[in-house]
């Protein structure tokens, strides 16, 4: 059964983008004329996959009202003759069927997941962090779920990182490297101790699973008041059931400020519109 489902893990608090985020959903961060959050649904529809899952906290409505249609705007917009902005507002809501889960506290990645357990019906479906903005000639999701449609089970999409910075993410045990896909025989969440460093690949917010994820979400311990989704994968690693694929793409932390300026400066550039006029003011300020 290919991957025909995606949910958007969207319910984070952003405190790293404070004061912004006391008033705003991170993932509504304008990029040009799009939130960041358009960015990765437009990966998740370019890999195919059109039935999207939506999973936010209470607070951020703005990203419902944002993918629910608005006839009324695009009614005035064409009245007013102004029909590229029509057609603008009008193609949000024929990108994909979005559904909407609320994630009430935050207890973790793994409960998150788990709102989808009744949506996805039994089907494999794709996870994408919300943070995690990821350009390249061939999308990141596309590219997990043709590994799956190779072995059939559990898929992280994975990159190397500085060994400085592995703390902060999660580090793979992998092995039997064919065509960019290892197996995957155990994961350490912000591994603190060196023996836990298994090697420098660690998950950069895509994965795919099947619905044997939700019982080892259950069965996962819970810490600090929160289930960890990296928990559930290493009991399907220890099982032999789960695989690390290296894909192709070039990821930026939106949830990190910086990261949101390089993925900012990143898009623009790329810009048919925009990328020539925007290079040439970056290096008249390089100049300077």
């Amino acid at each position: 059964m290919s991957v025909n489902k995606a949910v958007i893990l969207a319910a984070g608090k952003g405190t790293r983008f404070l004061p912004y985020t006391k008033a705003h959903p991170k993932e509504m961060l304008a990029v040009l004329d799009v939130p960041s959050v358009q960015l990765i649904v437009e990966e998740v529809v370019a890999s195919g996959i059109t039935d999207i899952m939506l999973v936010i906290s209470p607070d951020k409505q703005d990203i419902c009202r944002y993918f629910t249609p608005d006839n009324a705007l695009v009614d005035e917009l064409e009245r007013q003759g102004k029909h590229l902005q029509a057609q603008s507002v009008r193609r949000i809501n024929t990108l994909a069927h979005f559904t909407f889960a609320y994630q009430p506290v935050p207890d973790g990645t793994g409960r998150a997941v788990q709102l989808a357990r009744s949506w996805s019906n039994g089907e494999p479906f794709a996870v994408l962090n919300g943070d995690d903005v990821i350009f390249g000639k061939e999308p990141a999701t596309l590219q997990l779920a043709r590994a799956y449609d190779r072995v059939g089970a559990a898929i992280v999409g994975v990159q190397p990182v500085e060994r400085s910075a592995i703390s902060a993410y999660a580090s793979c045990k992998v092995r039997d490297c064919v065509e960019r896909l290892y197996c995957l025989d155990d994961i350490v969440e912000k591994p603190s101790l060196p023996e836990q460093v298994f090697s420098l690949f660690a998950p950069l917010g895509r994965y795919v699973f099947t619905s044997e994820i939700f019982d080892l979400i259950d069965a996962a311990p819970q810490r600090n008041g929160e289930v960890y989704l990296t928990d559930a994968i290493r009991i399907l690693a220890t099982r032999g059931a789960a695989y690390a694929y290296d894909f192709v793409g070039t990821r930026y932390d939106f949830g990190d400020k910086l990261g949101y300026a390089e993925g900012f400066a990143a898009y623009v550039l790329n810009s048919e519109q925009y990328g020539a006029e925007y290079r040439r003011f970056l290096q008249s300020l390089l100049r300077q």
